[in-house]
This record gives C-alpha cells, structure tokens and sequence, in this order.
C-alpha cells in the first residue's frame, strides 16, 4: 500500500514540472521559425519548376467545348518523411539552386530534412550561404566533410538521416517535385527495401544492356547472380536501411578508402538485384567538369564495376551459415519486362510492357566479369539506328507535357502490349468530378492501334473496370513532322476514351487510380504516343 505522503510526493513529482512547463509557454511563447525569403523563386518559375497548368485539349475546333474541363492535379498527400540528401562540390550556384527548390513549398508534405554533403574544400554556412535559398535552418543541415569523400559522402549522410527514405542527388541535376513524389509514393508500395533510379535515356539504355543473369555453377554457391549497374546520382530514392546496409558490406568486405569513395559504381552492382530505373524528365543544370565523364572518367569507371562485379561473384559463393548484409541471396523472380517513366505536370507514373529494344538482347551469362563485355555486345546487336531510338523516343517523352516530342515503340504493335498511367492515389481525393477522360495525342497509325484496343480502370491495380465507349478522335492544330514523330507527316490526333462515370444522382465522386490501354491483336503499326493525360469534370 501506497502512504498518503508518498501518492503526495508522486503527485508533486509529476505536477510541478507540467506547471512550470504550462506557466513558461504562457509567459514565454516559443516564437514560431520564420522562413525566409527564397531568392531563387523566380529562377523556378522562369524554368517551369512550381506548380502550373497545362491545356485539356489540342483540338481545332472544339476547345470551347472543354472550358469547364481541368486536367488532373497531384493527388497524393503524406507527411514528410524523406530527408534529401545533395552532395556538393564545384557547382555552388547549382546547389543554392536545388536546395530552393527541396525546401519549396510544394514538397513540404514529402520533405522532411535537407541535407548538404560539402566535400568542398570551402568550408558553408547557414546564415553566410544558404538562408537566400529560403529553407529555414531547422530543415537544413550542413555537413562540411573533412575532405573530398565523393560518392561516399551520400550513403554516411542518409544512413545518419532520422526519416525512413532517402532522396539523393548530385548538384548537376533539378528534379521536378512531382517525380520526387512519385518517388517516394511508389518507394512504400514496394514490395521490399530497395531503391529507384531515375536516368536520363542514355544511362537508362546503359543499364538495361548491362543486365546480367549468372546461374550458380555449383552447391558452393549459394545464391545466382542478377545485377546490372545504375548511377544514383540522377535522383534516386531508397529506404535509409539500405544505405546503412551497404556500408556495412564494405566495412565487412574491407574495401579500400578509393573504393569506398566511389560506392556508387558498386552500389546496384552488389545488390545482386536488377535495380527499379525509371526514365526521368532530364534536366541537367551543367556546370564544371564531371568526375564521371570523359577518357579518365569512364576508365575509371569500368574499373570499379569490373571490381564491384568480383566482388559480388565472391558474395555469391559465400557459405550459406555466414550472414552477408545488403546482397540479395535469396531466390530471384523473374526480371520484370515493364518500362517506367516519371511524368512532368503532375505526379504520376507512366508503364509499359511494349517492347523497347530487340528480343535478342543477351542477358544470361557465366560470369558477372563479363557485366562490360555484355553491354558492348547488346550495342551491337541493336546498332545505332536502335541505340538512337531508344534515346531520342524514351517512354518519359509520352508524359513531358511537349507534344513535340513522341515515345516511340522498338516494332509493330502485339497483342497484348499494355500502357498504364498510374496516379498514385485515388483520383476522388481530389477531384470532384462525375467524368473522367484518358487523353491521348497521337499520330495516325497509334490511332489505328488504339481503335483496336481496350480500356479498364481501377482503384488497386487488380479489379479492372472497362470502358464502354470507344476512342474519339479529331485532327489538333499540330503536325505529326513538326512534333517530332519519325513517321508520316500529317495532323497529330487527339483521341479521348470516357473511362469512368459518376452517378450525379447519388452524388458520387468518379473513382479510379490506375488507367489501362491494352492491344487486342497484332498490328503493322508501331507505337508513336506524343502526350498521354487525364482530364474530367
């Protein structure tokens, strides 16, 4: 049993402290973190960095008919849990430039912390060097490292981050907010800890040449090998737990200091899983020299991959009683043969089983030491008209906002090829709307291609709800030569598909996440998709 005067000494204990705290708020009120102007918001809005609108229609004609129509705005919402992570070393203006634009308002509800990794020599400062760039000091953190650490600087600032994502980038590359967003929505659906990687085309058509497939040649091997390389440095977004992972394997692998600062060339490769890339809306900002470009640069390159894939084949035949931390020794599924692509305008996610490159594109191998070799052989294979497709028609030109560019298919239409726009979130979350359109801008013969498709929407990506009404399409005031489209010159068209409708009567929101194109049957046309969006009312 408890006394009188110990209830009253506990009492005192608990109470004295919440009435000293409640009389210092009262008489002395924390003032509120004032953020400070951003001097770099008329530099965004002049490059098309804030949030803007962009035209429901393309038609002649009956633009009239649309005033009342709106086109699809982000509709994810979250609470900040992702700390950005931007390494800065020769290209200050760029980093002020960046770091103005993670700490912007429009990422606020995904942006938890910046933080800048200074392998520069200079030493920054807050007040000094980054208050004009209008992220308030408590969002901002500055690590001035001792010494050039390069890549490695990345992977010890998000393993020391609190949040459970990380959102890395070099200081040569601006990343729409609404790709971060997408990022970071798609990051959580994932099945397992992992990371995506946006890349320009050129890189994306790197690392899809350099996938690799080694099944293990005996008992001692534990595990097959599946791996291609990817560059971080684009923008990519991971969980913490992998950054913390990973330098635990180069600690355990007793890799040398020039190794450890070059951790992105072993990165993907030691993973032992293909890496989720995503064609990203490439927006390089310049600036200096690039460590990784050039004769030095791309030997020395090839040299850590080729020391990164000995060192994964030696992971592989690790026995099975030793732990590894980070690589992948479990059973690997199948590799996935969908395209990604981040969308500009509003946070979204384009996908596509239609073929990019040729069917003969090699992957098995017996050695992951031929990771190199393998992609020089793939270049052969598809040649510079294939290799010149693949980057001037990437998958993310179908969702640019530029209706002179186009995404342009590797062959003919087959049945079965499937195009899925993906919202990342319910789109009554946000529009009130009865009617909900796809939209796409195309040129004649995608036109016959989508005649012979059909339409299907969902809220999960599993239930699929198909359209009744067929495309409707109508000549626009562009033309096929002037959009770019490689084919036939000629009036793009713009062809709508009412995917779903709400009943007013019952007062209901239209419903759907997820919007689906798929092929019916084999076609002698190619695939040439200049714009693809939603709009409704």
């Amino acid at each position: 049993m408890f006394t009188l005067r110990q209830v009253l000494r506990t009492l005192v204990t608990v109470a004295v402290p919440a009435l000293l705290s409640v009389a210092v708020n009262r008489f002395f009120p924390k003032k509120e973190e004032v953020t400070p102007p951003n001097q770099f918001l008329p530099v965004l809005k002049d490059i098309g960095f804030v949030p803007q609108t962009f035209p429901v229609t393309y038609r002649f004609d009956e633009a009239a008919d649309f005033d009342n129509y709106e086109r699809v705005h982000n509709v994810t919402t979250g609470t900040p849990d992702t700390t950005a992570v931007l390494l800065n070393w020769a290209r200050f203006p760029n980093t002020l430039l960046i770091t103005s634009l993670l700490c912007g308002p429009w990422l606020e509800d995904t942006i938890a912390e910046v933080v800048i990794w200074n392998n520069s020599p200079r030493q920054l400062s807050y007040e000094q060097d980054l208050k004009i760039t209008g992220c308030r000091r408590s969002k901002l953190r500055i690590i001035n490292a001792p010494g050039n650490m390069y890549f490695q600087g990345r992977f010890l600032a998000c393993a020391g981050a609190s949040t459970p994502y990380c959102f890395i980038q070099d200081d040569d590359y601006l990343i729409r907010p609404e790709i971060i967003k997408a990022l970071r929505t798609r990051i959580e659906e994932s099945a397992g800890p992992h990371a995506i990687h946006l890349l320009p085309p050129h890189e994306h058509l790197s690392s899809a040449l350099r996938e690799t497939h080694v099944p293990k040649s005996d008992s001692s091997h534990i595990s097959d090998i599946h791996t291609s390389f990817a560059w971080l440095g684009h923008g990519t977004m991971m969980h913490r737990t992998k950054s913390e992972e990973f330098l635990a394997l180069l600690r355990r692998l007793r890799v040398p200091q020039d190794e450890m600062k070059m951790a992105d060339n072993y990165f993907a490769i030691l993973g032992n899983r293909v890496p989720e890339t995503w064609f990203d809306q490439d927006f390089g900002l310049g600036g200096g020299h690039a460590f990784t470009v050039g004769s030095d640069g791309e030997e020395r390159n090839k040299k850590h991959i080729v020391t990164a894939s000995c060192d994964q084949a030696e992971l592989n035949a690790t026995p099975a009683r030793v732990k590894v931390p980070y690589t992948s020794l479990a059973a690997h599924p199948l590799p996935s043969s969908w395209t990604r692509a981040a969308c500009r305008g509003a946070a979204c996610v384009l996908e596509t089983n239609i073929r990019v490159l040729p069917a003969n594109i090699a992957h098995a191998s017996n050695s992951i030491n031929r990771i190199l070799s393998l992609e020089a052989q793939n270049l052969a294979v598809i040649g510079e008209e294939g290799k010149q497709r693949y980057e001037t028609y990437p998958l993310s030109h179908a969702v640019d906002t530029r209706p002179d560019t186009a995404f342009q298919s590797f062959g003919d239409g087959k049945e079965g090829d499937t195009v899925v726009l993906d919202i990342l979130a319910d789109i009554s979350s946000v529009h009130e709307w009865q009617t909900v359109e796809m939209v796409l801008l195309v040129d004649r013969d995608t036109e016959k291609l989508l005649q012979a498709s059909t339409f299907a929407s969902s809220a999960d990506g599993e239930h699929w709800r198909e359209a009744s009404q067929r495309p409707i399409c109508d000549d626009t005031k562009l033309l096929a030569g002037e959009a770019g489209a490689p084919g036939t010159r000629g009036a793009l068209r713009e062809c709508s598909i009412q995917m779903v409708v709400a009943s007013t009567a019952l007062h209901l929101r239209a419903t759907g996440r997820y919007f689906r194109i798929r092929l019916n049957e084999d076609r002698p046309e190619r695939w040439s998709l200049h714009e693809m969006w939603l709009r409704g009312l």
